[in-house]
């Protein structure tokens, strides 16, 4: 492969979620366009500490960089950082990314927001950033969890100094945003007015639909279980009040590690013959559950998109979300499921509605199948991701 090909795909560290998603997508379309993707990304201090260098350690060591676990069959990097405690600094331009860029013709970023572009801008670049959300929507949930004491450093330093550079990177970007609702966020940020937009597709020749497997009162959630975006309370709160209103429902959570007060309560409440909970599901696994959902949940604070909802209604499951973001673009109240508030009861309200008739729930079921493979397919994304990626690298595809 001649050197000029090699792209460098700045993203996250993520094993599962949706930015790996977009990552792999992102691979194989640079791929199929001709290009050799190398994938680097900061590696969490919490889990290579050796590699970044904290304020008590500065004077002691410089950052490192090591090869990272194997991503989407590249060549992949696992950078450290200076004080990684500031967040912005998790992506600064250490000796190795300097390297890495160098060794690499063009440069583009893929990440849960726009800080992953951050070296390549500070090695001169204007790179394509596909972004999924702005900083303070990936993290406004995280941050509540923080101590009383880290709250305060957040407040004082690490927010007003990151949300400096997030607007400034936005101008030195090539953005596409994942949702409409994601341009938006990042336009009031100083984004440009006109934003391109790229979904992650939804490969239907997979995400099928199969009516006969279908299990009536089957409540389905899947996503990180730990994360605090994702508000699974509000999904065991929905599963509680319709069984306590004698409906038979039963609930699967799919995803990540569940928080131990979440399942301490579920134990607590007597509740636990109504939930399967799955850490980690295969892809075969994870479309047959889908296909056996007769409701799809999605209780979360805040989502760029939610992919794992366009592949439940890809399988034919209506959805009833929170107004939460991303989703609010196809699940159309009416049509495709419902949007309700941050109340267990009014997300049981709206669930049991689907449940209690079957031929609104398989209306909403044909069109929700509908939409996906209409605004969600592999061709619409890939043209979408390919013009933008045109658009910044005028030269890349001559």
């Amino acid at each position: 492969m001649r050197a000029n090909k090699r792209i460098l795909v700045s993203t996250i560290a993520a094993r599962s979620g949706g930015v790996p998603v977009m990552t792999g997508f992102a691979v194989d379309t640079l791929r199929a366009l001709g290009f050799e993707p190398v994938i680097a990304y900061y590696e969490p201090y919490s889990q290579s500490p050796m590699l970044s260098v904290p304020t008590l350690a500065l004077g002691r060591r410089r950052p490192g960089a090591v090869a990272g676990e194997p991503m989407f069959g590249c060549e992949t990097h696992a950078m450290g950082a200076w004080l990684p405690e500031f967040e912005f600094t998790t992506y600064g331009l250490t000796p190795q990314w300097r390297e890495l860029i160098a060794s690499c013709a063009h440069h583009v970023a893929v990440s849960g927001n726009v800080l992953a572009a951050r070296p390549l801008v500070l090695a001169g670049k204007k790179p394509l950033a596909w972004i999924a959300t702005d900083w303070h929507g990936d993290r406004v949930n995280r941050v509540q969890t923080f101590s009383a004491l880290r709250r305060v450093f957040d407040r004082c330093f690490v927010d007003p100094l990151t949300s400096r550079v997030e607007r400034k990177l936005l101008q030195s970007v090539h953005p596409l945003a994942l949702s409409q609702h994601t341009a938006t966020q990042l336009q009031r940020l100083g984004g440009q007015p006109d934003m391109p937009i790229c979904p992650t597709p939804i490969d239907t020749s997979v995400f099928t639909p199969a009516p006969e497997l279908v299990q009536p009162g089957h409540i389905v959630f899947s996503g990180r279980l730990d994360d605090p975006r994702k508000n699974v309370s509000l999904f065991v709160d929905a599963v509680v009040a319709l069984h306590r209103r004698g409906l038979s429902v039963r609930a699967t959570l799919m995803g990540g590690g569940i928080k131990e007060k979440l399942l301490e309560r579920i134990v607590r409440e007597d509740e636990r013959s109504l939930f399967t909970v799955i850490p980690f599901a295969e892809k075969q696994a994870l479309v047959q559950i889908l296909r056996s959902a007769d409701v799809f949940a999605v209780p979360s604070h805040q989502e760029g998109l939610c992919i794992s909802a366009l592949e439940a209604m890809a399988c034919g499951a209506p959805v009833v979300s929170t107004r939460c973001g991303g989703p609010e673009e196809f699940v159309i109240p009416g049509e495709t499921g419902d949007l309700v508030g941050f109340e267990g009861d009014a997300m049981a309200d709206s669930i049991a509605r689907i449940l209690n008739d079957r031929a609104l729930r398989d209306a909403w079921s044909q069109r929700s199948i509908s939409l996906v493979r209409e605004r969600y397919s592999q061709r619409f994304a890939t043209d979408r991701f390919v013009d933008a990626f045109r658009a910044a690298n005028l030269k890349a595809l001559a």
